[in-house]
């Protein structure tokens, strides 16, 4: 039977041997001639051969040829490795690193694989199919791989097959891994059980610089411009600083008074998504004193940081939706208990109107019985001018418990030519000791505001 010579040949040359009439073995990914064929045309490609004869000495490629060889008869069988995804280069093939670290996270072992084009559109579409996930770096895999040594290219697995079940689960097994460490320390639901915030003048916004979220929301949070404050956090939402930037957020916004925290981010592949998932950033979220609410993806990219808030609202787009329609709603309830208001002082009125008539008939009545007829138009005339008494002060009094209820509106204070004091952090002072202790006071008038800085 002929033996097989390998070739030593480049990806680039591989056209040149095959038109010569050479072969391919798919085992070790080499092109080779067998011992009964012409092999001048291949000389440039042959085997180098050495001068020394001696049997203690073999050449690198010899060498390296046998490793090949008992690694194809050793080896011969296929293995599901579990590994973590490292570097990944689509260049007509998948080419990838994989990874394994030690508990301490260190680097245990790393090898190159390769996905080969035939088989690269079938299985990777599978495993975005089944979880929802780009196959890319960062993510760990199990891989069916055959084991592949060239002399020239070294070590590297062939990738067979992929298990998208297995990733799907390590994914879950950290999540409960972290859904645990919350509930032991008693601060899962913290956040979740917080008063939902039902007023919107001041809001903190956690987002990353470039979120493709963000500008839709701004658009939106300009039209409350008088109504609510929007102040911007810029945060990476992943890569290596997204925990400890997210963190610094957090820690700058609850040293702050602000009715809300808001955390957006727009859309994108859920695997970025999955940079969220982390332990620092669900505590900052259940630990944090205010209501926190999240848009981070689309309704199906559901992730932890959707479990611990005080409220999910799926995408940037519905946040500032409810926060609108909040405002929207506190103006039609206020609107509403004004004209109850109304309602009831006409009410107050006409019950005065007919409890004076009531009277005036009675009295009426009674006059006619006890007086005689000379005396009746002096009594009907007093009569007369207690009931419009008794009726001019109940239209006073109404009229004044409108005037108070009136007085109460800041702007008509402003407009009597009083102001109003606050300090930096709009709050408003009211007294002189209170003032002398701030480094700046914002004065308003009914025309606008004063800022009086360095008091100092």
């Amino acid at each position: 039977m002929a033996k097989p010579i390998f070739l030593d040949c480049s990806y680039s040359e591989k056209d040149k041997v095959k038109q010569l009439g050479a072969k391919f073995d798919w085992k070790t990914k080499r092109w080779f001639i067998t011992s009964d064929m012409e092999s001048q045309p291949f000389a440039k490609w042959l085997p180098q051969q050495t001068d020394l004869k001696t049997d203690d000495t073999l050449s690198l490629n010899e060498l390296l040829l046998q490793v090949q060889q008992t690694i194809s008869e050793q080896h011969d069988e296929l293995y599901w490795v579990r590994a973590e995804v490292v570097n990944l280069t689509n260049h007509v093939h998948i080419y990838m690193e994989l990874s394994e670290h030690a508990q301490d996270g260190n680097e245990v072992a790393k090898v190159r694989a390769t996905l080969w084009n035939h088989r690269a559109e079938k299985l990777l579409e599978h495993f975005l199919t089944t979880t929802g996930l780009v196959f890319k770096t960062g993510i760990k895999v199990l891989l069916q791989v055959q084991i592949a040594f060239h002399p020239r290219y070294g070590l590297s697995l062939d990738v067979v097959n992929i298990d998208p079940n297995f990733t799907l689960g390590d994914m879950e097994a950290k999540l409960n891994k972290i859904r645990k460490q919350l509930q032991d320390e008693g601060i899962y639901t913290a956040n979740k059980e917080l008063a939902y915030a039902n007023e919107f003048c001041k809001v903190a916004v956690i987002a990353p610089r470039q979120a493709a979220g963000l500008g839709d929301f701004k658009s939106q949070a300009d039209k409350l411009v008088g109504l609510c404050e929007f102040h911007y956090y810029p945060a990476s939402f992943q890569g290596q600083n997204a925990i400890a930037e997210i963190q610094a957020a957090f820690k700058t916004v609850v040293q702050k008074k602000f009715d809300a925290i808001i955390m957006i981010r727009g859309g994108g592949a859920k695997a970025d998504l999955l940079h969220l998932n982390e332990y620092k950033i669900a505590k900052a979220i259940c630990t944090a004193p205010l209501p926190v609410i999240v848009g981070i993806g689309h309704e199906r990219d559901k992730i932890l940081l959707d479990e611990v808030a005080n409220l999910s609202c799926h995408t940037p787009s519905l946040v500032i939706g409810h926060i609108t329609s909040t405002i929207v709603q506190n103006a039609t309830n206020a609107k509403q208990d004004w004209q109850i208001l109304l309602q009831l002082a006409a009410k107050v009125l006409n019950q005065a109107k007919l409890d004076n008539e009531q009277h005036y008939n009675t009295i009426r009545e009674q006059a006619i019985n006890c007086i005689n007829l000379q005396q009746l138009d002096v009594l009907m005339q007093d009569i007369r001018n207690s009931c419009k008494t008794q009726l001019n002060q109940a239209t006073n009094n109404i009229k004044s418990l409108m005037e108070q209820i009136l007085l109460g509106d800041p702007k008509m204070v402003l407009n009597r030519g009083y102001a109003i004091v606050r300090n930096q952090d709009n709050q408003v002072i009211t007294s002189k000791q209170k003032a002398e202790q701030e480094k700046s006071l914002v004065i308003e008038f009914k025309d606008g505001y004063f800022v009086i800085d360095d008091l100092s």
